[in-house]
C-alpha cells in the first residue's frame, strides 16, 4: 500500500465539507473540498493554520507528507473530492502550484492550457494564476485531488 492508498482509506471514514456559493466562478458547481497548511480565515482575517488541519491531524501529516516528498514549496494545500471546474485561473495563487490526484475513478482528466495531463498518482506543476486549466466533465467514481500552493497572501 503506497502513501496515496493510505489515505485514500482514511478519506473514506471523513465527510469532506460542501463548498456552495462562496466561489465566483461561473458554472463551478457545488463541491467537496477542504483547506489545509496556512490558510487566512474567512471572517477575521487572521492567518494561521486552518481547522480542518486542526481536525484532521492524522489526515494532515498524511498529505503534508505526500507534498513534501516532491520537494516542492508550499504553505497551503486544497483537498477536492469529485471536482469538476469549468476554466480559470488562480488569480490569488502565487507562482507555481503542484496538483496531484488518486482514487478509484476514470475521466475527470485536468486540461492545462488547452493540453490534457496526468496526474493520477504523478506530480504536476504548473503556474495555474497564468495558465488557464479546467476538468472535462466525464468523471465516474471516487477522485482525490490534492493542490499544494502558496497564496498570495503569504508572499
Amino acid at each position: 500500500m503506497d502513501a496515496f492508498d493510505e489515505l485514500y482509506y482514511e478519506l473514506q471514514n471523513i465527510t469532506i465539507p460542501i463548498k456552495r456559493g462562496r466561489n465566483n466562478r461561473r458554472g463551478f458547481p457545488t463541491h467537496r473540498a477542504m483547506s489545509l497548511g496556512i490558510i487566512k480565515k474567512r471572517f477575521s482575517g487572521k492567518i494561521e493554520l486552518s481547522a480542518a488541519s486542526l481536525k484532521y491531524p492524522i489526515i494532515y501529516e498524511k498529505i503534508n507528507a505526500i507534498g513534501k516528498s516532491f520537494n516542492f514549496p508550499f504553505t497551503s494545500i486544497h483537498l477536492n473530492n469529485n471536482v469538476v471546474c469549468p476554466r480559470h485561473k488562480d488569480e490569488f495563487n502565487v507562482g507555481d502550484s503542484l496538483i496531484v490526484s488518486f482514487g478509484e475513478y476514470t475521466g475527470g482528466s485536468l486540461i492545462v492550457d488547452e493540453k490534457p495531463v496526468d496526474t493520477f498518482k504523478k506530480p504536476v506543476i504548473f503556474n495555474g494564476s497564468l495558465l488557464e486549466h479546467y476538468n472535462t466533465n466525464d468523471l465516474v467514481g471516487n477522485k482525490y485531488s490534492i493542490v499544494f500552493f502558496t497564496p498570495t497572501y503569504l508572499k
